[in-house]
Formats: C-alpha cells, sequence, structure tokens
C-alpha cells in the first residue's frame, strides 16, 4: 500500500469541503506566484477537529494565504474566537481581505501584514493553537515565538514537514534545513509532545504539556 494511495483514499472521504472553501482554494492557486501553496482539505478536516477539540479563543496563523485555513480552523472555533492572521505579500493581503468579506468574518479576523520575523516580536499571547506555515528556514525562529505566544494546553502546528520527501531522505535543499531543525526541536522539546502526522506534506502537532 502506498503513501499516494492513503492519501488519496482519505481525502475523497473528506471531500472538497463548501462553496466557499473551494472558491477561496482556487483564489489560492492563482497566487502560486507568491508563495501561496494552501494545505489540502484532509489536512483542513484535521484543524477543524483540533479546534472543535480545544475550543480556541485566540488561534494565530503564521503564513495564512488567502484565508483557506483560516476558514477551516473558524469551522470548529466557537462564535467569539479570533484569529489573527499574519501575511506578507500586499497581493496575497488583499486576497485575504476579500475571503474575510465574502465570508462576513471582518470581526473574527485580524490580519497583521509583513514579515512574521518582523511581525511575531511584537504579538502578545497566550494563544490556544498557534500553525506555522510560511516560509520554511524561518520555522525554527517561529518556533521560538510559538512557545514565547502559548501555554501550557496550547497547540502548536506547523506544515510541510516532509517537503515533497526532502527531510525525509535526509536533504538539506531550500527550507528543508529549517523544518530538519524544526522537527528535531519538538521531538526534544520537553514542554512538548509532539508527532507527525502523514497528512498531504506532513502536517506537525505539537502539545503543551507545561
Amino acid at each position: 500500500m502506498r503513501y499516494e494511495e492513503v492519501s488519496e483514499y482519505v481525502q475523497r472521504l473528506v471531500g472538497e469541503g463548501d462553496e466557499l472553501l473551494a472558491w477561496v482554494d482556487k483564489r489560492s492557486d492563482e497566487l502560486n506566484e507568491f508563495g501561496v501553496f494552501q494545505i489540502d482539505p484532509s489536512r483542513g478536516r484535521l484543524l477543524e477537529l483540533l479546534a472543535r477539540l480545544r475550543s480556541p479563543k485566540r488561534v494565530l496563523e503564521v503564513g495564512s494565504g488567502a484565508g483557506y485555513s483560516a476558514l477551516w480552523f473558524l469551522r470548529g472555533m466557537p462564535p467569539d474566537g479570533i484569529l489573527d492572521a499574519i501575511e506578507q505579500h500586499p497581493k496575497v493581503v488583499q486576497a485575504l481581505r476579500l475571503t474575510i468579506k465574502k465570508a462576513k468574518l471582518e470581526r473574527r479576523i485580524k490580519i497583521h501584514q509583513g514579515r512574521a520575523i518582523d511581525v511575531l516580536p511584537g504579538m502578545r499571547g497566550p494563544y490556544d493553537i498557534v500553525f506555522i506555515d510560511a516560509d520554511k528556514d524561518g520555522y525554527p525562529t517561529y518556533l521560538d515565538h510559538a512557545l514565547r505566544l502559548t501555554r501550557s494546553g496550547s497547540i502548536i502546528l506547523a506544515d510541510n514537514m516532509f517537503w515533497s520527501g526532502a527531510t525525509i531522505r535526509g536533504e538539506t535543499r531550500g527550507g528543508a534545513r529549517g523544518i530538519a531543525e524544526y522537527t528535531k526541536r519538538i521531538f526534544t522539546d520537553p514542554r512538548l509532545s509532539s508527532l507527525i502526522v502523514p497528512l498531504g506534506d506532513g502536517l506537525a502537532l505539537s502539545y503543551r504539556t507545561k
């Protein structure tokens, strides 16, 4: 049984989501040139389920793209939950604003425009969930901030842990080094209990035990 077969099977069970999600998915594809590569619906469903289990009042996304993953989170968050979205490129931020308007979520998603490495020092926690899906070389730094901005019981997530197989093969090309360092740290930090869920390109899930 091949990994691709398992992924395709799970994907068929989850489906493509609702009409709004499909619309944002298409908009995201149009932003690939700006580094926007959204999660697939199976990982989106996992974000939704984690939100339902944790009932987060505050979620932080480091790299929100056009808002695809944010919509999955908000499907599972309580009605008063707020999501802070960090996004850099003006074109992508424009698309994110359009998604927020179309979804009528102006009061629940706050955009922080700029490079994550510049924005994060000014953020204040605690957050119940932090989702990292930005430039891969910055993952170790983003983890430092995620630990600063969370507390016991919080969840830290990071996407693209397989990096199309590069990290599994031990490669260090574009971004793989940062992901490898992030992986090493989440499995050795005594404050975290971690697992990489083999969905899509790999989603790291870390629970703060202290």
